[in-house]
Formats: structure tokens, sequence, C-alpha cells
């Protein structure tokens, strides 16, 4: 029985950290290309997973499949990363990091108030049928709950595809190396920025809906709050390293799920501090190192 209850605390571990993974490779690939990390990611989660609930709920006008509404959702926030980006990033981006970081918390607030103002303070949820348990293999799990997991894998192969099999990921590589060189060369950086703030926010938003799926109901404040837990995962993977997020954020995941099942539940969300401290004392460049 104890043997059977830390086996089903470790997979809700690896279904959080699927959610987690989608966030932090995310903001991984945004810093990886724009070095600095940006404070108003969160509300990418939080505008994902109200989006997909407006769409879904036939708030716009029409109702749609919950799936189409997610889809529809996730592309609203990655064309609503790159305006961002434009408005707020792209005319400071040759001042450095600090300004841009300060500048991307005031973006946090300000996207925030905004969703706050027009929606209130009130909780949400998405349309998801309440399930029972199945047994897989002597784990009982939702059929949701089977579905984040394979979002996540999916997600994270996509990502490698991206890095490794395209021309897209070739030149976000080369930019993260070195953007002069990458100029140089003929790569249209700009270009490259705007298209990893597509994905980046894009990523961030299916985070956003995971974690509406499996954590409802959900208010405004959601995104920011978990930002915590992704910056946790970002960084104990090594910052700017995509594989390294993604096996940061299983680490996290299962971390505060046996933290919450064994210490107390109370402190979820310290247990990934803890880790993430252990780890970097050990090793400061987070457990995973190699290129973008």
């Amino acid at each position: 029985m104890v043997l059977d209850n830390l086996i089903q605390t470790f997979v809700f571990g690896i279904v959080e950290g699927s959610v987690i993974a989608v966030g932090a490779v995310g903001l991984t690939l945004s810093y990886g290309v724009t070095r600095f990390i940006n404070f108003a990611y969160g509300e990418f989660l939080t505008y994902g997973a109200y989006l997909a609930v407006f769409i879904a709920g036939g708030l716009f006008g029409v109702s749609l499949p919950l799936p189409v509404a997610i889809a529809v959702a996730v592309l609203l926030v990655g064309l609503l990363g790159v305006a961002v980006s434009r408005v707020f990033f792209e005319p400071i981006s040759h001042r450095g990091a600090l300004p841009l970081l300060i500048t991307s918390i005031g973006v946090s607030f300000i996207l925030r108030n905004l969703l706050q103002g027009w929606v209130g303070v009130d909780a949400r949820q998405l349309p998801v049928p309440l399930l029972r348990r199945k047994d897989y293999f002597g784990v009982q799990l939702t059929e949701l709950e089977v579905a984040v997991i394979v979002v996540g894998v999916v997600t994270m192969l996509l990502v490698h595809l991206l890095l490794q099999r395209t021309m897209l990921g070739k030149r976000m590589r080369a930019t993260s190396g070195n953007r002069s060189l990458a100029e140089v060369a003929g790569i249209d950086t700009q270009r490259v920025v705007r298209q990893t703030w597509f994905i980046s926010a894009a990523a961030g938003a299916l985070s956003g809906v995971l974690y509406a799926i499996l954590f409802a109901p959900f208010r405004p404040g959601v995104g920011f709050a978990y930002l915590i837990v992704i910056f946790a995962a970002t960084l104990l993977g090594g910052i700017g390293r995509p594989y390294g997020a993604m096996l940061g954020a299983f680490i996290i995941g299962i971390a505060m799920n046996l933290g919450s099942a064994y210490l107390s539940a109370n402190y979820t969300r310290a247990y990934a501090f803890v880790i993430l401290v252990a780890v970097l004392l050990v090793r400061p460049e987070g457990i995973r190192g190699g290129e973008f």
C-alpha cells in the first residue's frame, strides 16, 4: 500500500510536471533569444485559460468545441505576445536587460488589471466533465490527466523538432548564440525574435489551459502566482536551456507532489524552491549544460 501511494504520488507529479514543462519551455525559449526574463509571461498563462473559457462558452457570439476553443485561445495569445513585444519591448531593446525586466513587470500589472477589469475577480473554470479515475497499469488517473501528459509530451517533442529540424530553429539558435554574428550571416534577427515571442506566448497559453483543466477554478492572478513555479523549473534546468527546462519541470512537479503528500500540503510551492536552492548551491548553472 505504501509503495502504491508513492507511485501514485509520483505519477501525479509527472502530470503537474507536464503543465510546468510546457510553460517553462516557452519561458526559456523567450529568454534564450531575447536575453531577459519576462515577468509578464505569467499573464500569457492567464489569458490562455480565460480566452479558452470564453470562446468555449460562447461569450464572443459563437460557442466552439473545447479543443477548438483551446487552439484559438493559444493562437490569440501568441499574437498577443508579438504585440506586447512590438509595443513595449522592441523600442527599448537596445538599453539592456534591466530596463526590459522592469518594463515586463509593468506590462504584467497592465495585462492583469485589464483582464480583471473585464472579467472581475470571480472564479472561472473550463467546461470539462467530471470523470472517474481509471486504472492504468496500477495507477489511478482520469482521462483528462492522461491527456495533459500526452499534450505535454507532444509539445516537448514539437519543440525538439523545431529547434533541431527546421530553419527557424537554426535561426533561433544562431540568434541566441550571437545576435550580431547572426545578422552578419544574413539572418533577420528581428523577425526571429518576433516568431520566438509568438511561440513563447502560445506555449504559455497552452500551459495556462492545462493548469485550468487540472486545478479549476481559477482567478485573474493565477498566472502570476504559478509563474514562480515555472521560474523555479527554468532556473533549475539552466535558464536558456529548453531541454533543461523540461527536466527541471518534472523534478519540480514530482517534488511538489511528494512534499504535499508526505510533509504538508500548506507549503506545496516552497518545496520547489528547496530543490532549486539545493541544486544551484552545488551546480549554479543548473542541472543541464549544453547549448540552446
